[in-house]
């Protein structure tokens, strides 16, 4: 076997060397080996390489010293070769120089192992002593493997080599402790060793490496059966060639080896083991062990091996060297039908071609792509670790949940969507000391009623959706009354109800529900993955983001009912909306007929929001101003105040201060229909302009938190009166109505000092749910709850009127607002209380159980 010497200065060794590759074609099969040679970086491109035989006339030098260079001296990753001379004494001994070869070390990859090859090889050496009792044949053949693994060696291109580098350490330490245990633990665990016993040998399957052991040394297989013994040797060969190439699994070690080894024969004409190497291969290729053929499928896991022959031969192929390339397709397509693995072509060293001499020593060497495959995937992998959090951060979510979609987006500072666990999304660092324990504990509440509904099969879910993160002390002191009126009407209701809290942030300027698009799709997307979530709540503010919001909840059939939304237009939204509280026309008309029937005023100003997208405050101005005209009252003054620095109008200030007559008029108030938290600030400059002659004030439901909040011992000399949909002062002992007496006796407070309407508000929205569900389930039992709850709710007429906390809520056959809904005129005083000045509307519970207000009998009512 002659080897030639590759120095760094690369393949071309001199013209001496390359004597046998200066024939014309020379450099196109060059390229042909070297396209063969490189493996396709994606697994689906892999192809069947040929063997490829290079045919020249007797007595001329053979290539294959020179092609020998090509994969030893190859850049970067070298490919694994083997130079065999096909005159070997027996196949065994060629095969064991071709394997001795390719396991060879090799820069830049790991060796290759041929465990199969060395256990077909061990059991065609395997001798047992004679007289051997058939109770011991399975001791004895243990001690022989275990012999075989310390005396075998292999000889390759650096020395000598360990044959038990084939086999995991875990065999060789139980083969050294105990042969027979080791050896039956192999043969069940070890996919080689299962591999080799499902081999069929002398016409039949052994079915076990024990089995096919006993076969061999007993039935004489190896002499008996050498053509299927030999074609056993290669299968097991190329077998091992391919799992040491895989790259279909997740540990593939092959992704590294961007390179095929490749076998160089020199063939000689006639019956030599070389001849019948490539014959072997060829049948060995042909067929599989499922019994597929190469001819059905020749893509059908193909090997790797790179075969090329050199052969001395009289007869010419008909394929040129010349055209390398085009022969190579040509057999590509015609292999599935004629299961011939050789491509022959001409080459011709006789008489060197020109200039070939030149083209070879500037041809460059063999260059195998990068395996970039491993890097890659850590490349990727570290950039999931880095990214991971931040996309979890953007998401609310934890840094490390692997989770993929997630109900909840990161706006600003604002975790905005829906969320099961809201101390963990919507507890943020801005909530005041004084009132983060009672947020937490009606989060802590809401999630415990949770998880008794989930042990229910016919619990329902309902969303609640509101500013969950507010900005102010005020709006957490309101989302905590609301979150507490929910839970009431949660633990005492006979509908097992799951809620889930969603958020839709407070944005810039603290307008409120400035992301409810992004919540309200949050909630579209989890409606869509369960069908338990029947309907929405909520909604404390009238804005165009909560219409918005409604659009979107109702264009997908999800029910929605406000809590204190009171915008006219909100419930012409779309079919799907209700809501508890009256709407804005309403509380003008009890405004106006409270300023002309109680206060004798005639001339009035209104006041209201310049930011066009608060249509609560600018819709409750103009109909303030038409049902003022029809009272008879003059409108002296229409303007708005400026929020931002883009809207009309003056500052709230200002505005107070034009708020004061030029001189003393009888008669005159001012209607305030803005926001609460501009009130203070209006009143400031109404106080500093009008000098001890400040107008009685009527302000919108929404100065509620203004009154509470103790802000008007600010202005004592100040009439402050102002609308409310519901208060505790409506009765004279609020403890005495059913959900009042809920609330005190678990928050432990008294009439006194709850004060705000919003609890009952959000009770009473849950009410209408629970009584919708109800009529959906005496209707047809069976019925999927969120199909029916929109006619369930709209069938809870003045009729059949639910007794709700804030007043009798019956809808009118469309306008879908309660029907002559309680409105209530409380005058606020400096120390957070506040006293009943008139009651438009009828509030359940009459004088047998909470007695309360009469109605004035002169109040408007809504028309049938």
């Amino acid at each position: 076997m002659a080897l030639s010497k590759v120095t760094s200065q690369g393949w071309f060794q001199g013209s001496e060397q390359t004597r046998g590759l200066q024939f014309i074609g020379a450099i196109e099969l060059l390229r042909l080996l070297d396209r063969l040679s490189s493996r396709p970086r994606w697994p689906s491109r892999d192809v069947p390489l040929p063997i490829v035989q290079l045919r020249r006339p007797p007595g001329v030098e053979r290539p294959l010293d020179a092609l020998a260079n090509r994969p030893a001296g190859a850049r970067g990753r070298r490919v694994p070769f083997a130079l065999v001379d096909g005159a070997a004494e027996s196949r065994r001994k060629l095969l064991d120089d071709v394997v001795g070869q390719l396991a060879s070390e090799v820069r830049g990859v790991a060796r290759l192992r041929f465990p199969r090859f060395a256990l077909v090889g061990w059991l065609l050496d395997l001798t047992l002593p004679a007289g051997v009792e058939a109770d011991e044949e399975e001791r004895e053949i243990a001690r022989e493997f275990r012999m075989h693994l310390q005396r075998r060696m292999r000889v390759t291109r650096d020395g000598m080599q360990d044959l038990a580098q084939d086999f995991p350490w875990w065999i060789r330490l139980v083969i050294g402790v105990m042969p027979r245990i080791g050896l039956a633990l192999m043969a069940l665990l070890w996919r080689p060793a299962k591999w080799v016993g499902e081999q069929s040998l002398g016409g039949r399957s052994h079915q076990g490496l024990y089995r096919l052991a006993r076969a061999v040394v007993k039935d004489r297989l190896a002499e008996r059966h050498e053509d299927e013994v030999g074609d056993l040797l290669v299968r097991a060969l190329l077998e091992d060639l391919r799992r040491s190439h895989r790259r279909w699994t997740v540990w593939g070690t092959g992704r590294r080896r961007t390179g095929h080894p490749w076998l160089l024969l020199d063939d000689h004409d006639g019956d030599c083991a070389g001849q019948w190497l490539v014959d072997a291969i060829g049948r060995v290729r042909n067929g599989v062990q499922s019994g597929q053929s190469w001819r059905a499928n020749p893509l059908n896991r193909p090997d790797p091996l790179l075969v090329i022959v050199a052969k001395e031969s009289a007869d010419v192929p008909a394929t040129h060297a010349a055209d390398a390339l085009a022969g190579y397709h040509d057999w590509l397509r015609q292999l599935s039908r004629s299961g011939n693995w050789v491509l022959e072509l001409e080459t011709d060293a006789t008489d060197p071609a020109r200039g070939i001499i030149g083209a070879l020593s500037e041809y460059p060497p063999l260059r195998l792509r990068r395996a970039v495959a491993a890097p890659l995937v850590l490349l990727v992998l570290a950039g999931s670790l880095v990214a991971v959090p931040f996309v979890n951060h953007g998401r609310c979510d934890d840094w490390w949940s692997p989770s993929l979609r997630s109900p909840l987006e990161r706006v600003g500072a604002e975790c905005i969507g829906v969320s099961a666990d809201p101390l963990r999304h919507f507890v943020p660092d801005s909530v005041p000391q004084d009132i983060r324990p009672a947020l937490e504990d009606v989060y802590g509440r809401i999630m415990a009623e949770n998880r008794k509904a989930a042990l229910r099969p016919d619990a329902i879910t309902i969303v609640f959706l509101s500013v969950l993160t507010p900005s102010t002390a005020n709006s957490f002191h309101a989302l905590v009354e609301e979150l507490r009126g929910v839970w009431v009407a949660q633990k005492n209701s006979d509908v097992p109800i799951k809620m889930l809290l969603a958020n839709g942030g407070e944005g810039p300027g603290g307008r409120g529900l400035a992301s409810s698009d992004i919540a309200a799709d949050k909630i579209i997307e989890l409606a869509a993955r369960d069908r338990s979530v029947v309907a929405v709540t909520g909604l404390s503010i009238s804005s165009d983001t909560a219409k918005s919001a409604v659009k979107r909840l109702g264009s997908n059939a999800l029910p929605i009912i406000g809590t204190l939304t009171s915008a006219d237009d909100m419930a012409s939204v779309n079919e799907y909306y209700y809501q508890v509280g009256p709407n804005n026309l309403r509380e003008s008309k009890v405004a106006a007929y409270y300023l002309r029937n109680r206060l004798n005023v005639t001339n009035v100003a209104i006041f209201f929001s310049g930011d066009t997208s608060d249509r609560y405050s600018q819709n409750l101005a103009e109909d303030a101003r038409l049902s003022f005209a029809e009272r008879g009252i003059v409108v002296s003054q229409y303007k708005s105040y400026r929020v931002a620095n883009d809207d009309e109008g003056l500052a709230p200030a200002s505005l107070g201060q034009g708020a004061c007559p030029a001189e003393a008029t009888p008669g005159y108030a001012v209607f305030y229909a803005g926001r609460a938290q501009y009130l203070a600030e209006f009143l400031r400059g109404m106080n500093s302009k009008c000098q001890g002659s400040t107008p009685p004030v009527v302000a919108s439901d929404s100065s509620t938190r203004f009154i509470l909040e103790g802000t008007m011992a600010q202005f004592p000399n100040v009439r402050l009166d102002y609308l409310s949909f519901a208060s505790p002062a409506a009765w004279a002992d609020c403890a005495k109505v059913p959900f009042y007496k809920n609330y005190l006796d678990v928050f432990r407070k008294t009439c006194q000092t709850l004060g705000d309407g919003r609890s009952a508000a959000a009770y009473d929205a849950m009410q209408v749910l629970a009584e919708g569900v109800r009529q959906v389930r005496r209707t047809d039992p069976g019925a999927r709850v969120r199909e029916g709850l929109l006619a369930g709710i709209g069938s809870i007429r003045p009729d059949n009127a639910i007794q709700g906390a804030t007043g009798t809520i019956g809808f009118g056959a469309s306008t879908r607002v309660p029907s002559n809904k309680a409105v209530l005129v409380l005058q606020g005083n400096t120390d957070t209380t506040s006293t009943p000045r008139l009651l438009c509307g009828e509030l359940p519970f009459r004088e047998d159980l909470a007695a309360g207000l009469e109605q004035d009998g002169g109040c408007p009512r809504d028309p049938q």
